[in-house]
C-alpha cells in the first residue's frame, strides 16, 4: 500500500467525493496537503507519497535524467506509478465509501504530468483534473485512444511565465491536445516560477468547487 495522508469529509453527505493528490518531484505528501483544509468539505483527501525515494529525504513519481542534456523521464516509472495509483484507488473503495464517480485528480509538476496521462487513459474513472505546472509527456499519451468518450472530464490548468524547471512552451502544449479532443478546459498563466502564488491557489480553489 502507498503511503498517504487522509482529511475525511468534513460534512455529512452519503456519497462524499474524492481528492487526490499528487506531488511533484523530490517532494512529499505534505506538500499538497497542506492546502487540504481549504478543499471541499464534502471530499476526502488524500496525497500520496511517490513511490521513489530520492536524495534529501524526498520522493518522485519517476526518475529524470539530464546526462542527454535535456531532461528525459524515466517513461517504464512513470507507467508503472501510474498502474500503482489505479492499484490504490481501486484498494482503497471498500476502506472509505467515496463517490467513485467523482473522484478528483491534482497534481503539481510530475503530479501533473502524471494526472494528465491518468485522465486520458482512463477517462470514465475521473471527474476533474488540475494540472500545475506541469505539461503533456508524449511518451505517456502515445497510446491514449484519442476515440474515447472524454466528455465527463474537466481540466484546469495554470503555469508561471517565468518557470525555470519546466518552459511555460512546454506547458501551452495541453491546450492544443484539449482543443483537438474537444476537452473541457480551462488554463491560466500567473507571473510566478515553478509554483502557486495566491491568484493561482484562488483560481484553482473555485475550480474545485
Amino acid at each position: 500500500m502507498v503511503h498517504y495522508l487522509l482529511r475525511e469529509p468534513k460534512s455529512a453527505t452519503e456519497t462524499p467525493s474524492l481528492i487526490l493528490l499528487l506531488h511533484g518531484y523530490g517532494s512529499n505528501e505534505q506538500d499538497l496537503f497542506s492546502f487540504s483544509e481549504e478543499l471541499p468539505d464534502d471530499a476526502y483527501v488524500i496525497s500520496l507519497r511517490a513511490i521513489r525515494e530520492i536524495s534529501m529525504g524526498g520522493y518522485a513519481w519517476y526518475d529524470l535524467d539530464f546526462t542527454s542534456g535535456a531532461k528525459m523521464i524515466n517513461s517504464d516509472q512513470a507507467i508503472e506509478s501510474q498502474k500503482i495509483i489505479m492499484k490504490f484507488l481501486d484498494q482503497i473503495q471498500t476502506k472509505y465509501p467515496f463517490d467513485t464517480n467523482s473522484i478528483t485528480l491534482l497534481g503539481f509538476s510530475q503530479g501533473a504530468i502524471l494526472s494528465f496521462s491518468l485522465a486520458l487513459h482512463h477517462p470514465k474513472r475521473f471527474k476533474k483534473i488540475a494540472c500545475l505546472s506541469g505539461y503533456p509527456d508524449p511518451e505517456l499519451l502515445k497510446d491514449v485512444n484519442m476515440g474515447d468518450d472524454f466528455s465527463q472530464l474537466e481540466f484546469f490548468f495554470s503555469h508561471g511565465k517565468e518557470d525555470p524547471i519546466i518552459p511555460i512552451q512546454w506547458s501551452r502544449q495541453f491546450k492544443s491536445i484539449c482543443e483537438e479532443l474537444d476537452l473541457d478546459y480551462e488554463y491560466h498563466e500567473y507571473n510566478e516560477g515553478h509554483g502557486i502564488n495566491s491568484e493561482n491557489y484562488y483560481d484553482l480553489l473555485n475550480f474545485l468547487q
